[in-house]
């Protein structure tokens, strides 16, 4: 008699780490108007979005209601400015897990690491990107040798330094807004 134990798959342990997709919420333009002020300043007051899309400010508040119902908004946040609060150096890395690796272990060991402020699972040469914040030199050598390279079930980890980043103000704009787009490039 043969015991027939099935071995947990790293996909299907990945896949259960995933966010879910979500089925597309047909947006109008009001809806566009709404998201890209709202991405702009998180903090405006309704009275003044209602304003500026030309309705009333609980016909707004309806539809921001609707839209963090339907998980178009998932939270009204800031940008912090890591140099500001003693991380500057933003330190990426590409993961490889090692066959049969216990990918929800990684995982888990990697999320307990305080200076994680990303991870993501890619396709093609790499399994994941993690991204962190580190204060300095020190910092990242003490990332590495005391929590990234332990790490069991991590075959490969490359180490990549950030040398400053080139600002993208309002990618929404372009997402939601096409017509900017190429109005912008038209007049180039």
């Amino acid at each position: 008699m043969t015991d027939n134990i099935q071995q947990p798959s790293p996909a299907r342990d990945l896949r259960s780490l995933l966010e879910r997709s979500r089925e597309r919420l047909d947006l109008d333009a009001v809806d566009r108007q709404i998201l890209m002020a709202l991405y702009e300043d998180s903090r405006i007051s309704q009275r003044s979005l209602a304003a500026k899309v030309g309705m009333s400010a609980p016909a707004v508040a309806e539809r921001i209601s609707r839209l963090e119902r339907a998980e178009v908004i998932k939270r009204h946040t800031i940008e912090v400015d890591w140099d500001a609060v003693g991380y500057p150096m933003l330190v990426v890395m590409p993961l490889t897990f090692s066959a049969g690796a216990d990918v929800l272990a990684v995982v888990t060991t990697l999320r307990s690491i305080p200076e994680l402020v990303e991870l993501t699972v890619l396709t093609g040469s790499y399994d994941m990107m993690a991204r962190f914040r580190v204060k300095d030199h020190v910092d990242l050598q003490n990332l590495l040798l005391e929590h990234i390279w332990p790490i069991p079930g991590l075959q490969r980890v490359e180490t990549m330094l950030s040398l400053g980043q080139i600002s993208n103000k309002s990618p929404l704009v372009r997402l939601l807004n096409p017509e900017a787009t190429s109005d912008a490039a038209d007049h180039q």
